[in-house]
């Protein structure tokens, strides 16, 4: 048996900037068992300390993703620890060897889609505080341009509220998440064509709403 470490990234997307990870595995016979796996395997068992060594490995990430699609940093917080919730629940139904970062994103960006909806959350105007926090995150601006995103985001959210519950939700996995078609498809259980059909009639209508009011897509 000998011990390594590597750094690997996770295929599934990602809020900017991409973060890797180290991961350590050991090698049995072979049988390649990730550290991961290990703690996935405890945890799945009901031991707190591996699922919250887990907790602290995807925490950041899972987070990050919920504001995006959120803009409220409260909500965001429900949204992870519900997320976290349901796949301490759901662990002993993984497979042990899958990528655990993907599955635990699919579960995050379903459960936070039926949050904002529950709670129409996109109702709520947004300030100041949590566009500083969101654009943060991708570059820094200056005041002018942090004005000018406000009002931007603002416009849009106006727009996404008269948009139906299913065009709101393939925007914010496209838009807010930064998710392809094919990755959106496996979150939502449509098939990819389905995506796309939904996704362009949601532009379109968007489009129109923004181009009344005098903006662009």
């Amino acid at each position: 048996m000998f011990f390594c470490t590597i750094v690997k990234s996770e295929p599934f997307p990602l809020p900017p900037p991409y973060i890797f990870y180290r991961k350590e595995f050991y090698v049995e016979g072979n049988v390649v068992i990730t550290r991961e796996d290990d703690l996935i395997k405890r945890a799945a068992y009901g031991d707190q300390e591996a699922f919250r060594q887990l907790w602290e490995n995807h925490h950041a990430v899972a987070m990050a993703s919920a504001l995006r699609l959120c803009h409220q940093r409260n909500l965001a917080e429900e949204i992870t620890q519900g997320a976290f919730l349901l796949a301490w629940r759901g662990l002993p139904r993984f497979h042990v060897g899958s990528p655990f970062r993907p599955w635990l994103m699919r579960i995050l960006y379903r459960h936070a889609l039926d949050v904002i909806e529950k709670q129409r959350s996109y109702l709520q105007p947004l300030s100041l505080d949590e566009v500083v926090e969101i654009e943060s995150q991708s570059s820094p601006c200056s005041h002018i341009d942090l004005q000018e995103q406000i009002c931007r985001r603002e416009e849009v959210r106006q727009a996404l509220v008269k948009l139906n519950a299913e065009q709101r939700r393939v925007i914010a996995l496209r838009y807010g998440a930064d998710l392809t078609e094919f990755d959106i498809a496996s979150v939502l259980g449509w098939p990819v064509g389905t995506v796309k059909s939904r996704l362009n009639r949601a532009r379109e209508r968007l489009r129109t709403l923004l181009m009344d009011e005098g903006c662009e897509l």
